[in-house]
C-alpha cells in the first residue's frame, strides 16, 4: 500500500518528542506508528490520530486512536468513494426497519420519541452494493459512561451528549466495513476519554498509588489488552461460511490482476471485502459463482486487509480453490496444490407451494459474470409479508418482466442460503410481454 504522505525528520522528531516519549513509547513503537500515519494519511500534529500507551497486568498496551473525521478523510481517497456515510440515532415511538442484507433503512422520526435504542448507517459505494449497520446504544453507553465506570462517578461527554456519541460509532462501523482503514480505532470503540487537559487515557485507568481496582476496571483493561493484541497480529487466518453478495475484478497498475468480492458471514451476518491478488484460477472460478452463492472460505487478516486463501463451493464437497501466493512481510508463499475450481451445482431445497402476490417494485440488472437477474419487491395476499424474490437466469426474467407494480399473481418460490428465488408463475400468469 502506497503512503499517502511523508513527514520530514523535523516532524518526525516532533512527532517523537511530543507524542510517543511523554508515554514512555519506544523507538520501535514510534517507528510503528509513524509508518501507520504516513500511510492512511493521518496527521498526529493535527489531531487525526493519538499515540497512546498504557500499563496492564499483562505488560504494557499500545494502540493509535483516531476519530470519526479521521476515518473518514481516510475513506475519501479510497477508491469507490461516493459520500460520507448517512446515519441517525433510533429512539423508542420511531417507526424503523433495518435491512442489512439489502444494505437499507427505512427511518421515520415519531411524534413522541422516548429512550436511545441505537443508531444506524448506510455508507454507499460506486461499483459495491451498499452497506447497513445498527449498533445497540446501551452495550456502548455501559462501557463508555464515566458515571458509570469513572470511579468518581465523573460524567463524560457520554452521559452529556449519548446521541452524538453512539451516531459516531454507527459511523465509524460502517466506514470500515465499506471500505479498507486496518487496525484504525476510535476513543469510542476503545473506551477512552479525554482529561480536562485534552489528554487522551482509559475510562478508569489504575493508579499507581491505588492499592485495588475494582474488578470492573481490571477486566475492561485486560480486554482492552486482548483486543489490542489481536489487532496486532499480523496473520489471522479466518473459516466460516460466507454468502457471495458482490464481485468484481480487474488489473492493477503494475499490471496484476485481482479480484475484490463482497461476501456476509452468514453466522454473524457482517459484510467483508476480500481481496483476490495474482490468481488467474481463482478469479476466474469466482467470476462463475452466481450472486447469494453460500462459499466455505480461509481468509487471511494482513495490514487490516482480508486476501481469500482457498475456497469451495457448500454446494457439493469438492476440494477448495487456493489462492497461489499469500503476501506475508514481503514474502511470496507458494501453494503446491493444484488449484481445483469447484464444481457448483443448483442447492436442492424444498419449493414452496404457489401463493398469491402483490407486485409492489420490480427491478433488473446483470451480474459482474453476465448472468441475468430481476428483484422483485412483492406481499403475499394471504399474510401480509413482504419478501424480495430474486428471478435468476434469462428464463426466468423473460417470465417475470411482463408484471406489472399493483398486479396480482401467483407465484412459486424457493428458500435457499437466507434468499428467496422465483421458481415458476401460476398457469394463468405464463405471459411473456
Amino acid at each position: 500500500m502506497e503512503k499517502v504522505l511523508s513527514f520530514t525528520n523535523e516532524q518526525k522528531s516532533l512527532i517523537w518528542s511530543r507524542f510517543v516519549q511523554p508515554t514512555n513509547g519506544t523507538q520501535e513503537e514510534a517507528n510503528h506508528f509513524i509508518e501507520v500515519c504516513e500511510t492512511f494519511g493521518l496527521n498526529p500534529l493535527l489531531g487525526d490520530i493519538v499515540f497512546q500507551r498504557y500499563e496492564s497486568k499483562n505488560g504494557p498496551v499500545t494502540s493509535f486512536i483516531t476519530t470519526r473525521d479521521g476515518l473518514l478523510r481516510v475513506a475519501t481517497t479510497q477508491d469507490g468513494y461516493v459520500g460520507p456515510p448517512v446515519a441517525n440515532v433510533v429512539r423508542e415511538g420511531d417507526k424503523f426497519e433495518f435491512i442489512p442484507s439489502e444494505g437499507s433503512v427505512r427511518h421515520e422520526f415519531g411524534q413522541k420519541r422516548g429512550q436511545i435504542l441505537g443508531a444506524y448507517a448506510v455508507m454507499h459505494h460506486k461499483r459495491f452494493r451498499p452497506v447497513a449497520v445498527f449498533v445497540d446504544f446501551q452495550e456502548y453507553f455501559q462501557a463508555n459512561s464515566g458515571e458509570l465506570n469513572n470511579r468518581y462517578g465523573n460524567k463524560n461527554v457520554w452521559d452529556k451528549m449519548p446521541s452524538a456519541m453512539i451516531q459516531k460509532i454507527a459511523e465509524v462501523f460502517v466506514l470500515r466495513r465499506q471500505f479498507p482503514l486496518g487496525g484504525l480505532y476510535t476513543r469510542e470503540e476503545m473506551s477512552l476519554e479525554e482529561d480536562d487537559n485534552g489528554n487522551v487515557g482509559n475510562i478508569d485507568e489504575p493508579m499507581k498509588s491505588s492499592p485495588a481496582p475494582k474488578k470492573q476496571n481490571e477486566s475492561q483493561t485486560d480486554q482492552q489488552a486482548a483486543e489490542t493484541t489481536a489487532q496486532q497480529s499480523k496473520d489471522q487466518n479466518v473459516e466460516g461460511i460466507f454468502i457471495l453478495q458482490s464481485f468484481e475484478k480487474g488489473v492493477s497498475p503494475q499490471n496484476v490482476q485481482f479480484a475484490k468480492l463482497n461476501v456476509m458471514d452468514k453466522e454473524s451476518k457482517e459484510v467483508s471485502l476480500v481481496l483476490v491478488k495474482a490468481n488467474q484460477e481463482m478469479i476466474e472460478s469466482l467470476s462463475q459463482v452466481p450472486m447469494g452463492e453460500e462459499l466455505s472460505m480461509v481468509i487471511k487478516k494482513e495490514s487490516g486487509f482480508n486476501f481469500l486463501v482457498e475456497f469451495t463451493s457448500t454446494q457439493k464437497n469438492e476440494k477448495p480453490a487456493q489462492s497461489e501466493s499469500v503476501m506475508h512481510s514481503g514474502q511470496k508463499d507458494t501453494v503446491q496444490q493444484p488449484v481445483q475450481q469447484p464444481v457448483l451445482q443448483e442447492k436442492e431445497t424444498a419449493s414452496e407451494p404457489l401463493d398469491a402476490f402483490i407486485m409492489e417494485k420490480y427491478e433488473q440488472g446483470t451480474t459482474p459474470a453476465g448472468i441475468s437477474f430481476a428483484k422483485m419487491y412483492v406481499k403475499n395476499v394471504a399474510s401480509g409479508t413482504q419478501t424480495m424474490v430474486f428471478a435468476q437466469g434469462e428464463e426466468a426474467v423473460q417470465q417475470t418482466k411482463h408484471l406489472s407494480v399493483g398486479e396480482k399473481f401467483k407465484m412459486q418460490t424457493r428458500t435457499e442460503n437466507g434468499f428467496t428465488f422465483f421458481e415458476k408463475l401460476g398457469d394463468a400468469d405464463k405471459g411473456v410481454a
